[in-house]
């Protein structure tokens, strides 16, 4: 016990002095060039000379432009980013360098004691990095984390990811300049040229973001490696600077974050969904066990446990199959909030990670055809779509298609009232992205479910009833849930009402005085569309409820 307390001891010690503490910056160096500028080939021998002997407390980045002439090879392969990075500073001219952010001059004008008089101011935040590769090596994963040692008052911070290729070299000079020798090319700006949004940071804060690339484009897989910059995007001024590090260690020994979820729903009546949900490792601790608890608009629907193994940096997909919250008052909009709240049986070492997913009340569907308006992209053969009851039968279906960019339209008609879910597939796992994909399901005017990305599948569900006299729009202030259902339901209204229930024919079934928020069991009455009538000493409120069983 002695030991352990001096351990403890030892710790707070650490802590207190690393919370007002500063950092050795690295200095980031982003350079402009082009095979096709001769004074370019003069400026970057010194220049990548400058840059090697300064390794240990500088990162460069090299982007090619496609000025004074086109046609450099490295600017093709990504011309979208160096455009904006151009932009970004105002480049008008190459040889040109912007050292710490603010600084923009010749290159040839780089020299050692601005290295040093940029190196000499102190950081704010630490930074680290590291980056694998997948089995095939053809995806490249980058991991970047920071944790502030005191308060970095700014609005405006982005973090950027650049994967650089470290040395490219070709047989023979691929522009006009003679170069053949190239160093710290940029080959992409993750997740995008205008990085990542942090905010402000007080001491202590931290952050953590995996991103992944699919390589495009690379002369030599080995020679790929990351560096990473923490950046005022108003001011321009540089935070901090970090390279990828075989030596990679987290901040903390357990840390997980849900990076993100598949196979939601954009609007759901069935009160179910089945999600999968990406955690990613960032800690320093192998993942043997996570629990999550998910809640609904509020409302505890469940805690859920998962085994497996998540190395650091790793990310797994867990599936705890439906989820279910027909006991939950679905509103117009709803939320429903993942959080991790144990690792390996103890909680997170930084904080409890939380994942916000939002969802819609399916839309209600009268008494109307449907439209499904596919453009197809590159692989039309491998694009299918369904509706399925929530029997999970499939009542209508299409696909594939023969033709790549080409509109189709498929008309159909239900003839029973249900809560449907549409799903289209891609057996191909990229959606509709390639070549411009877009799918529309209509009823008139109205569009019930649209999109283009997503992955394997995407699903969205809606109401149907095959009742002409039921009022799409009811105005009352009576809340329903969950409607439809399989026959127990909460009413939630204001004093005391008397409840009937009539078939759409009018034949009443039902009958109850109910006084404020009452549940109410009608699993005894058919499958079907039923009319709520609700009387209070202000008069009659009527709404439409669906029993499901």
């Amino acid at each position: 016990m002695k030991k352990l307390l001096s351990i403890i001891t030892l710790s707070l010690i650490i802590g207190i002095g690393v919370s007002n503490a500063q950092n050795q910056r690295t200095v980031v160096l982003e350079c402009f060039t082009s095979t096709t500028c001769g004074p370019c080939a003069s400026a970057n021998p010194a220049l990548d000379a400058l840059i090697s002997n300064n390794a240990d407390q500088l990162i460069a980045i090299k982007y090619h432009v496609n000025w004074p002439a086109a046609g450099d090879p490295m600017n093709l392969h990504n011309p979208g980013d160096v455009s904006a990075k151009v932009s970004f500073y105002s480049i008008n001219a190459v040889p040109y360098s912007v050292g710490d952010g603010t600084w923009i001059g010749n290159s040839g004008s780089v020299s050692q004691s601005l290295v040093n008089q940029w190196a000499a101011v102190e950081s704010p935040i630490e930074m680290r990095m590291t980056h694998y590769f997948n089995a095939a090596q053809d995806t490249m994963f980058v991991v970047v984390m920071g944790k502030a040692t005191t308060a970095i008052n700014s609005e405006n911070l982005r973090l950027n990811i650049s994967v650089i290729e470290k040395t490219m070299e070709y047989a023979s000079a691929p522009g006009s300049n003679g170069e053949r020798i190239f160093h710290n090319v940029m080959k992409k700006l993750l997740p995008g040229a205008s990085g990542t949004g942090i905010r402000a940071m007080e001491a202590g804060d931290y952050f953590a973001y995996k991103y992944s690339w699919a390589l495009a484009n690379v002369m030599n897989v080995s020679e790929l490696t990351a560096v990473a910059w923490l950046q005022d995007s108003n001011t321009k001024q540089m935070i901090q600077g970090c390279k990828s590090s075989d030596d990679f260690q987290p901040f903390y020994g357990k840390q997980a974050k849900i990076s993100s979820l598949d196979h939601t729903m954009k609007t759901v009546c069935s009160s179910r969904v089945n999600p999968d949900i990406f955690v990613t490792n960032f800690g320093s601790e192998t993942i043997n066990s996570l629990s999550i608890n998910v809640t609904v608009n509020g409302t505890n629907i469940g805690d859920y446990t998962w085994e497996g193994t998540i190395a650091t940096g790793a990310t797994a997909k867990i599936n705890f199959g439906v989820l279910s919250f027909e006991d939950v008052e679905i509103l117009e909009n709803n939320e429903m909030i993942f959080e991790i709240t144990q690792i390996n049986g103890a909680a997170d070492d930084y904080a409890p990670d939380t994942y916000k997913y939002k969802f819609n009340e399916a839309s209600l569907v009268i008494n109307k055809p449907f439209k499904l308006v596919l453009r197809t992209d590159d692989e039309p053969q491998l694009i299918t779509w369904e509706v399925t009851n929530t029997s999970g039968e499939v009542v209508v279906s299409g696909g594939p298609y023969e033709e790549a960019h080409k509109q189709y339209t498929d008309n159909f008609e239900l003839n029973s009232d249900d809560c449907y879910m549409f799903t289209i597939y891609d057996a191909g796992g990229n959606g509709l992205q390639g070549g411009n994909g877009l799918y529309g399901l209509k009823v008139g005017s109205q569009t019930i479910a649209s999109g283009s990305a997503f992955t394997d599948r995407e699903s969205n569900e809606f109401a149907y009833s095959t009742n002409d006299d039921v009022a799409e729009t009811l105005a009352n202030n009576a809340n329903i849930y969950p409607n439809p259902s399989n026959g127990l339901i909460t009413i939630d209204v204001e004093g005391t009402n008397i409840m009937t229930i009539y078939t759409t024919a009018g034949q009443l079934v039902y009958n109850q005085s109910i006084n404020d928020k009452t549940t109410v069991d009608l699993s005894k009455l058919e499958k079907g569309t039923y009319l709520m009538v609700l009387t209070d000493k202000d008069g009659q409120n009527t709404k439409q409820v669906i029993v499901l069983q």
